[in-house]
């Protein structure tokens, strides 16, 4: 009986399909009772090295009946003899896990529709039909799930350790597959995206390196916007496929990060994606996305989603997830209908992203990160949810993130002993108020070449010594201080232009009131714990010194944003033009936590003519507008208006935009004129007693 039973291998066909799925092979009942003498046990014989379950039915005693997927793994020919023995089951023939790839029979045709099939369904039919059969690594097996035939196979089986000194089996066959066995499902290449299959695992998946640090990323000031970003698009990604689907949610495929130049967009999408555990992000620019050939634009949009998409087809929910970050979006996703080329390329671009994002066969495992510092000429179409639903400003850093920031630049300085002791970074942070992070690298930067200069003569390069040495002390940040200026700071030039040479004179006690009026108002604004917008209109006959005043208590503010527009900085300038830079002012002021706007001369800012009545009534309607928004994000404004034209502010309503109004007094009184004169040079005092 040890010798077996030669038998041959025949077509026979069965009379039930279930019969079919059952991975047996079939032979006579009375050759059944040969093989296997304990009706008791497990029935398995091993033919050419390969361990099967045996079944019996109607048929020659001389024969056994194999499916094609077993022939293949015992390569047995048709009508050929093979020795079938029973099989001992070792101690040591168990499974310990199983990894097995899930497709269909036959290649589906490309218009069929997809099937999602859940593991756990899988597991329960597999369990039913295989449990103690043995399996061989690339072993095909048939599965009937749910009304679905499926191709199952054996990509990797690992067989139960039971330590060194266990024996050891030369089958083909790894192992049996028991109750304890751990057994895991994925879709096959081979499906061709038409199979998915739904992991119910409760397993937390990881989404960052395990070497991941916020402090690594070098990114200073971004701790609460790093915090919403975590929130919004990765907090969902750590759970199990099997909760996000029972929950009935869907990921967040895209992010937007705007805000000023400088603030560390670019470097935070490209060190994020760089400690996400997925596949290499693709980082490209706007404009390279252009191309002089007709339909190549299109073409490179599609190929940045290529991999995610072949991906998501093969692996499903269980796909990796892929990083697009998309530098200076505005550039090629402008609202649709805005530009006025021929092509349409600028619309056809928009279109492409908004099919892969959220189009008909949508990817949950895409991230687009896009960056942009003009977020309101994107197409509305791409902000809203579903699409770059997740909208985070990267303002400007503020007090303890600058700080933060200057100790990342500064830190191989301290490390290597280049920094002076003296130098306060605490002192640095609080003076540099409204730096970019850019900014502040380029402080730091000036510094030390401040201090490199030291070390070499400009007139004889090669005497240059203790090259080594170089120290940077607190008197080179306060030489880079005045070097580097913010772009969202004091525009000190033109407050200049205006302010008067004197200085201002107090000379009748209504202006000293006047004066004192206006820096309650800028105290009041300091002070303000919440969002705050203080608008005051000062008018008064031309030469009053309206100007000289509004320029006096902006210098004295020392806000960190400091803005002066006036009609002699934007004349000859068209309306168009006009619009924009009175919109973007006040944007950008917006930005800073405290900002001072001087509006200088409304009524030519305006295009007033006396003659008629004219002027502008689009810039009339912006300032109405603007004078009355507030900050979002809770910051304090104050804006100060001069006019020599009030009748004409009144007649257009436009003075109730202002929260007050102050006269400025007119030198009416010979007492004014004596205290006006008395501090000019040229003036004797034997003149004023005349």
């Amino acid at each position: 009986m040890d010798a077996g039973l030669l038998l041959t291998w025949t077509k026979m066909p069965l009379p039930g399909h279930s019969m079919a799925v059952t991975n047996r092979a079939y032979v006579a009942p009375t050759t059944f009772q040969k093989l296997i003498a304990d009706s008791s046990s497990t029935p398995l014989v091993e033919v050419n090295r390969c361990v099967f379950m045996l079944g019996q039915h109607a048929m020659p005693e001389d024969c056994i009946a194999f499916s094609d997927y077993q022939r293949t793994l015992a390569r047995v020919g048709l009508e050929k003899q093979v020795r079938v023995k029973p099989f001992e089951v070792p101690p040591e023939f168990f499974l310990a896990s199983c990894s097995i790839e899930v497709s269909f029979p036959r290649l589906p045709p490309a218009d069929a529709r997809r099937i999602e099939i859940l593991d756990s369904d899988i597991e329960e039919e597999f369990r039913k039909s295989f449990t103690n059969q043995a399996m061989a690594c690339s072993q095909l097996l048939a599965l009937q799930v749910k009304g679905t035939l499926l191709k199952l196979q054996i990509r990797s089986a690992q067989p139960v350790d039971f330590g060194s000194g266990a024996a050891k089996h030369e089958l083909s066959s790894v192992g049996l597959v028991s109750d304890q066995t751990l057994v895991s499902f994925s879709a096959a290449p081979q499906a061709s995206g038409k199979l998915l299959v739904l992991n119910n695992s409760s397993q937390q998946r990881t989404i960052f390196q395990p070497d991941f640090s916020f402090e690594e990323l070098g990114i200073g000031g971004l701790s609460r916007e790093f915090g919403d970003i975590f929130r919004r698009a990765f907090a969902a990604r750590v759970f199990p496929p099997r909760v996000v689907r029972a929950m009935g949610i869907k990921q967040v495929k895209g992010m937007l990060l705007y805000g000023p130049p400088g603030t560390g967009k670019t470097l935070l999408a490209r060190q994020l994606a760089k400690f996400l555990k997925a596949v290499e992000p693709k980082i490209v620019a706007g404009p390279e996305l252009l191309d002089k050939m007709v339909g190549e634009t299109e073409r490179k949009v599609r190929m940045l989603f290529a991999e995610a998409e072949e991906d998501y087809r093969t692996n499903g929910e269980n796909a990796q997830l892929h990083v697009i970050v998309l530098d200076e979006m505005d550039s090629v996703c402008k609202t649709r209908g805005s530009s006025r080329d021929s092509t349409g390329v600028s619309d056809n671009i928009v279109n492409q992203f908004l099919s892969k994002i959220d189009g008909v066969e949508a990817l949950d495992n895409v991230l687009l990160i896009g960056m942009t510092n003009r977020k309101e000429l994107l197409d509305p179409a791409l902000l809203r949810p579903g699409r770059l639903e997740l909208h985070v400003e990267i303002g400007l850093p503020d007090e303890a993130g600058r700080l933060e920031i200057l100790k990342i630049h500064t830190a191989k300085l301290q490390k290597g002993r280049f920094l002076d002791a003296g130098v306060c970074l605490q002192d640095l942070a609080t003076r540099t108020r409204n730096f970019s992070g850019a900014e502040l690298e380029a402080l730091v930067r000036a510094a030390v070449a401040s201090s490199m200069s030291r070390k070499v003569d400009v007139h004889n390069l090669n005497s240059a010594k203790d090259l080594d040495s170089i120290v940077v002390t607190a008197s080179d940040f306060q030489l880079a201080l005045q070097e580097v200026q913010p772009a969202f700071g004091q525009d000190t030039g033109s407050l200049e232009e205006s302010a008067a040479r004197e200085g201002i004179i107090p000379f009748v006690p209504a202006f000293t009131h006047l004066l004192q009026k206006l820096e309650g108002y800028v105290c009041q604004t300091r002070s303000s714990p919440g969002p705050l917008l203080s608008t005051t209109l000062l008018h008064g006959m031309h030469g009053s010194g309206k100007s000289a005043l509004s320029a006096h208590v902006a210098k004295l503010s020392d806000f960190p944003f400091i803005r002066r527009i006036s009609g002699e900085s934007l004349a000859g300038e068209t309306e168009q033009m006009k619009l924009q830079t009175i919109r973007r002012t006040f944007e950008d002021a917006h930005k800073s936590p405290l900002s001072l706007i001087v509006l200088d001369d409304i009524e030519r800012l305006i295009d007033y003519a006396c003659i008629g009545q004219r002027f502008s009534n689009n810039i009339l309607q912006l300032l109405f507008g603007l004078l009355k928004k507030k900050s979002e994000k809770g910051y304090r404004m104050m804006v100060i208006g001069t006019t020599s034209e009030l009748g004409f502010l009144r007649e257009v309503g436009l003075h109730r935009a202002f929260g007050t109004a102050l006269q400025i007094p007119a030198l009416a009184q010979r007492s004014a004129f004596e205290a006006a004169l008395r501090t000019r040079r040229g003036f004797s005092p034997e003149l004023f007693g005349r």
